[in-house]
């Protein structure tokens, strides 16, 4: 396990598969789509299996979010809405060197854009953004609006200024999905997964205890030693680094900016 600043993901990921290593980075996993597609082509030149970890998407409350999401047992997907903050206090740290890829989007903000690619089954379309700059010159609090095919919306939210706060839910035409841990902190055996129908009638929906990081070591496992299709795919992984581009373009012009 090598810890390393968000602008080296890349760098060191392709040395480690050259090397003849398996690699399961980090989020963000590139701060480019020329870095991520050096990094996928590294991996197939040498048969190396890579990676990105997003340890939330392996838990089974993910996995049941997500099956809930495509069943159709709430209706038709109009929008998710899903956050992630938390109060950086360093004025030191890593996170809030620009040099570094730092910035609330790449730290955390990733996790509400995995998020909605996940329960929307695609990158979006258009997005448009607002952020708060710091000192740095970093975004400490970003907020997103992305469009999705067929109408659908996603709201995301991220910051450093904020207490620590997770939320997500998912809202359709029958009823909404709920989940007040969506990212960590599931594990601790406490429900986290609710459903309210249309007439506001709450359900709990019972998840499997698991560690957090088990799943996404066990998927690692299956690609290395049995071959296995990852459960994360790179394509996946390369629309999120499209979505943040996309994202702080729009900040940057002050005009939605479409994904290409």
């Amino acid at each position: 396990y090598i810890s390393l600043p968000n602008h080296l993901h890349a760098e060191w990921s392709i040395k480690a598969l050259q090397a003849g290593v398996h690699v399961l980075c980090e989020k963000p996993f590139a701060l480019s789509l020329d870095e991520v597609d050096a990094m996928i082509a590294a991996s197939r030149q040498t048969g190396r299996v890579l990676a990105e970890a997003f340890m939330y998407r392996h838990h089974p409350q993910s996995k049941i979010l997500g099956e809930w999401a495509r069943s159709g047992k709430f209706g038709d997907i109009l929008l998710t809405r899903s956050v992630f903050t938390f109060r950086l206090q360093n004025p030191g740290d890593v996170r809030l060197a620009p040099e570094m890829g730092g910035g609330a989007l790449w730290d955390v903000g990733v996790y509400p854009v995995s998020f909605s690619q996940y329960i929307m089954g695609e990158a979006p379309e258009r997005v448009s953004a607002a952020q708060q700059l710091g000192e740095s010159g970093v975004d400490i609090s970003f907020i997103g609006n992305l469009e999705y095919s067929n109408g659908r919306m996603a709201q995301i939210a991220c910051s450093f200024s904020s207490p620590y706060y997770l939320y997500a839910e998912v809202l359709g035409t029958q009823g909404r999905l709920v989940c007040d841990r969506p990212f960590s902190g599931m594990d601790d055996g406490k429900p986290h997964l609710f459903y309210f129908d249309q007439d506001g009638n709450r359900q709990v929906i019972k998840v499997p205890r698991q560690e957090l990081y088990l799943g996404e070591v066990e998927d690692m496992h299956a690609a290395i030693l049995d071959g296995k299709p990852q459960y994360l795919t790179l394509d996946e992984t390369r629309n999120h680094v499209r979505t943040v581009l996309a994202l702080y373009e729009a900040t940057r012009t002050g005009q939605p900016a479409r994904l290409t």
